[in-house]
Order: structure tokens, then C-alpha cells, then sequence
């Protein structure tokens, strides 16, 4: 039986030992939010739960999720070599959307589904909350255009681009060139809500007492801004000059 197959039957009946021994990435997940499963192993996730004044089904359902052979969200301190793709511009905007694009839009939806009911219950106890709230907004507002701009204008032209079969005509130039300011603009805001969130939030960091849900709301959070910082690096670094050195050379 596959780790997928059995972790995703599991119920939380089921001892931290014996979740932990059919998903590698479950410890480590458990921890992220406080919960050491060196010392629980003997412990059902519901009773250990229920003595936290947790939400077990939450927190079965949120490691379902996160399960490392097919969830979509992965561990912050899983670290991934870059592929080597070349000077294949097609490829690497594959690689942005199937490795990045995709999971912080996935990322992003669960912050919006679950702070403002963080924020409801907790915004009076917790005052950072409100502090972070109106930057955590304008991010989000962003990144929904970043994505968008990237995913319905940029990529299309950058296929035209890559395609060998076709003359790039002077238009199109124009408009990657300028694509590529507004990117590298977007960039530079994106980064500075990130930093300012985190110092707002007081780094993200879990109260003692928190519920579960918050502690889950967090590490979405700090995922998505490492995700976040991780992708505009790449961007930066091979996806941009790779972009520049084909218009330079057509």
C-alpha cells in the first residue's frame, strides 16, 4: 500500500506513530504547528487534539492536504533543485506555473478562506492580526493580477518568442519588453508586502494557546511568502535574462 492510499484512510483514530510511519512528511508538518510527535507517538491525533483544544478533523484534513506524494502544498524546508531546462523558454514557464503558479494560487485561496475567521475570533485576543490585515489584503490583490499577468499575457507572448517557425514582429517586442518593467515592478512590491506582512504579524509566529486553525493559517502564510520569495527568484535569475539575451540576439 502506498503512503497516499494510507494516509488518506486514516481517520483521527489513528496513533501520531501510525501517521507519521505511512507519511514521511508528517512529522514535520505535526511540528511546523506545535505539535511534537516524538512525544505523542503513542497518542491518537484526536486525543492529543482534544487535550490542545484542537480541531482533529481540521488537522487530519490539513495533513491529507499537505501528504508529500500528491498534495499540491509541500513542506517550507523542502528544498528542490531547479531543473535544467536550458535556454527552453517554454519549458521554464511550465515549470513556473506546475511548481509555483499553481500552489500559491492554491496557497492564497486558504488564506482568504481562513483569515477572516481567524481575524473574527481572534482579532481582539491577537492584535497583530489587524496590524497585518491590510497589507495581507494588498497582497493578495497583487498577486492575483502577478499571476494573472503572467499566466493570459506574458507567456503567450513569450511563446511567440521561443517559436522558430516565425519572424517576432517589432509589436510583440514592444510589449515583452514592457511586460517584463511591469514584472520586475511587481516583484519589487510583491517583496516589500511580503517583509512588511511578517513584521505587522510579528513573524508569523504562534501564540501560546493557539487554536489549530490559526497555527494552519500560519504556516499557509509563511509558505506561500518562502514559495513566494523562492519563485521570483527564479524569475530574477534565470526566466528574465534568458528573456533579455533572446531579444537581444533576434
Amino acid at each position: 500500500m502506498s503512503n497516499n492510499e494510507s494516509l488518506k484512510g486514516m481517520t483521527p483514530d489513528a496513533t501520531i506513530g501510525e501517521i507519521v510511519s505511512v507519511e514521511k512528511n508528517a512529522g514535520a508538518l505535526l511540528s511546523s504547528i506545535g505539535l511534537s510527535h516524538e512525544s505523542h507517538k503513542a497518542k491518537t491525533l484526536r486525543s492529543v487534539c482534544q487535550q490542545k483544544q484542537w480541531s482533529e478533523v481540521e488537522v487530519m484534513k490539513w495533513l491529507k492536504k499537505n501528504q508529500e506524494n500528491n498534495g499540491v502544498q509541500k513542506s517550507i524546508k523542502n528544498e528542490e533543485k531547479l531543473p535544467d531546462l536550458g535556454d527552453n523558454l517554454l519549458k521554464w514557464c511550465e515549470y513556473l506555473e506546475q511548481d509555483f503558479l499553481t500552489k500559491n494560487t492554491e496557497l492564497l485561496d486558504d488564506i482568504n478562506r481562513d483569515f477572516p475567521r481567524v481575524h473574527k475570533i481572534h482579532g481582539n485576543q491577537y492584535e497583530w492580526l489587524k496590524n497585518m490585515q491590510w497589507y495581507l489584503d494588498k497582497l493578495e490583490e497583487k498577486l492575483n493580477y502577478y499571476f494573472y499577468f503572467q499566466r493570459n499575457k506574458l507567456f503567450p507572448l513569450l511563446n511567440e518568442l521561443e517559436d522558430s517557425k516565425k519572424k517576432v514582429l517589432h509589436g510583440t517586442i514592444t510589449k515583452i519588453n514592457n511586460g517584463l518593467k511591469i514584472i520586475e515592478e511587481d516583484q519589487n512590491k510583491i517583496l516589500d508586502l511580503i517583509d512588511t506582512t511578517e513584521k505587522k504579524g510579528q513573524g508569523l509566529e504562534n501564540p501560546e494557546g493557539a487554536c489549530s486553525t490559526l497555527r494552519i493559517l500560519n504556516y499557509n502564510v509563511k509558505t506561500l511568502f518562502s514559495s513566494l520569495r523562492k519563485q521570483i527568484e527564479l524569475e530574477r535569475q534565470h526566466i528574465i535574462p534568458l528573456v533579455k539575451q533572446k531579444l537581444a540576439s533576434g
